[in-house]
């Protein structure tokens, strides 16, 4: 046998013996995950075998961008368990599912889970996604809906993760969003801040306009959370209106003016009054004192 028949046969040996080796084992796990900003992220995975219970070795690592692995966790059964944020659930057990503590939104990604155990091995490719829910929408207005300003901006603003859209609706069944100017802004946690004005106009005959603020998760392909904004129509008053209350507060200013003399006139009486009255009984009783002092005499 030449040698390059037994290279030939000592690769196919190899790798018939790979092959037989993960034939007995096979990880079963949740290919796609996802966290929740600052709560904990389980990635669920199980061993499925016959030949054995539990496991020899395990290693998480991150498949970076230019197809690297950095490992991130790795476990030998019977040493003792690396503390970081990643932690193994159930040690000694066929479930080999492992916990991020504190998701931040760096974990997201794809990782390869390996595992190995006496009976072969096995490895499954795991992508974690983080997502922050979004905050209930602010909705404002630009400036109030008047009888003379009639045109405004709405503006609605929502913050989390992933980059989300911003749908708007009026009376929940027209959809205005194409009508509407949507931007956003990275925050110093890597969220998503996001703005939307949408132009808005209220017609001569309404009382009202009921509408809504809808946060649309791009990625899931959902509607997340909604606000809905009733605008009042403040109505302003007219000219005639305002002559009319104009002329009502000067003939009240006029009433009380009058009013007020009308009683400063009669309180002057009252004092004058009594001050006559007690001039003459002043005088009266000086004749009667000067007769009792001749008396005494």
């Amino acid at each position: 046998m030449g040698l390059h028949s037994i290279t030939i046969f000592l690769y196919v040996a190899l790798y018939r013996s790979a092959s037989f080796a993960q034939s007995f084992v096979t990880l079963d796990c949740d290919v796609s995950v996802t966290g929740i900003l600052n709560k904990d992220a389980k990635l669920p995975c199980s061993i499925k075998s016959t030949k054995v219970k539990i496991f020899d070795f395990i290693e998480l690592s991150k498949v970076e961008n230019n197809g690297k692995l950095t490992s991130l966790f790795s476990f030998k059964a019977g040493d003792e368990e690396p503390q970081n944020r990643i932690k193994l659930l159930h040690p000694d057990s066929q479930d080999v599912s492992l916990l991020f503590r504190n998701t931040q939104l760096t974990d997201q990604g794809t990782y390869k889970y390996y595992v190995e155990t006496v009976a072969g091995y096995a490895s499954k490719i795991i992508t974690l996604k983080v997502k922050a829910p979004y905050s209930l929408p602010k909705v404002s207005l630009a400036s109030n809906i008047t009888r003379r300003m009639r045109t405004t901006d709405l503006i609605c603003e929502t913050t989390g993760y992933p980059l989300p859209e911003i749908h708007w609706f009026v009376y929940e069944k027209t959809d205005l969003t194409s009508h509407a100017k949507t931007s956003s802004v990275k925050t110093s946690q890597g969220l998503f801040k996001v703005t939307s004005m949408l132009p808005i106009t209220v017609a001569q005959n309404a009382l009202d306009g009921n509408y809504t603020c809808v946060v649309w998760n791009v990625e899931e392909h959902n509607y997340e959370i909604k606000k809905h904004f009733p605008i009042p129509f403040l109505d302003e008053p007219n000219t005639d209106r305002q002559s009319e209350e104009k002329k009502s507060k000067i003939l009240t200013a006029i009433f009380i003016i009058v009013g007020a003399l009308a009683i400063g006139i009669v309180i002057l009486a009252i004092l004058r009054f009594r001050r006559n009255a007690y001039a003459v009984r002043r005088q009266s009783a000086m004749p009667m004192m000067s007769n009792l002092h001749d008396a005494d005499i």
